[in-house]
């Protein structure tokens, strides 16, 4: 894979900024989230890269914080999890865990909701819940009718959700329970751009989430900051992701193999 020269002029910038979602980015999309793992090479990539002077490296994820840096497991990057509820700078089991101003008041109502389901897994086999520190995903990749189990998962959550101030989103597969803050990976990618000053941001991201953080590079484009988006392209991917991202590419192996030469460059 030849790399795009507009991604070539944003890779020459300093302060420098890579910004990476996990999975299906990172990571092939896996049956259950404890199944993921990391494509092969892709962690000595990131640990080779997190050494290049002024080149500031984040992983921003869905998933819980300590979740996603345990896929990682590569100290001396910048780990955002929740979608960007919490961040930390560095491995958080070494490093403080910050949290989005307000968080913590959605933790009971989170809970509620995610026991709610819980208390009805007889009726949607295949289904697995996810916790985290603030609110969880539920997925139902695994479920034997997928459309028919998201309707019933969103008739059951949603009435409950409104009464106790909680959000849902929805993903790949997935019902995500989140509290009602101006957090998405758009915000988080805007603080991480400020806080390391950067001149140059690429970027990557597969799913629904994601789109936050593409058209927050398209608003920083605006302000003067070389910014280069990349779209990995599944079956399921939104239309929207493909449209509005710099360069498409296709499945995880090939977003390593752009990630090899990225590297190989800086």
């Amino acid at each position: 894979m030849k790399i795009d020269n507009q991604l070539t002029a944003v890779l020459a910038q300093r302060p420098l900024g890579l910004i990476f979602d996990i999975d299906g980015t990172l990571s092939p999309i896996a049956p259950t989230p404890e199944e993921a793992r990391l494509y092969p090479g892709v962690a000595g990539l990131l640990e080779q890269v997190s050494h290049c002077e002024k080149v500031h490296v984040a992983i921003m994820t869905g998933r819980e914080i300590e979740d996603g840096a345990k896929m990682v497991n590569v100290e001396g990057l910048t780990y955002i999890g929740t979608h960007g509820l919490e961040w930390s700078d560095g491995l958080p089991w070494r490093h403080p865990v910050q949290l989005a101003a307000g968080a913590l008041d959605h933790v009971a109502p989170g809970k509620y909701l995610l026991d709610l389901v819980e208390t009805h897994l007889e009726r949607f086999p295949g289904v697995i819940v996810q916790r985290k520190r603030v609110g969880g995903s539920i997925h139902y990749r695994l479920a034997p009718d997928k459309a028919a189990t998201r309707e019933r998962l969103l008739a059951l959550l949603e009435e409950p959700a409104r009464q106790v101030h909680m959000n849902l989103f929805e993903g790949k597969l997935i019902v995500e329970v989140r509290a009602p803050l101006a957090v998405d990976k758009g915000q988080a990618l805007r603080a991480f751009a400020e806080r390391f000053a950067t001149r140059g941001l690429v970027f990557a991201g597969d799913d629904r989430t994601d789109l936050d953080a593409i058209r927050a590079m398209q608003e920083l484009r605006q302000q003067g900051i070389s910014a280069f988006s990349i779209v990995v392209q599944h079956a399921d991917t939104l239309p929207e992701l493909l449209e509005q991202g710099d360069m498409v590419v296709e499945g995880v192996p090939e977003m390593a193999d752009l990630l090899k030469k990225m590297v190989g460059m800086l």
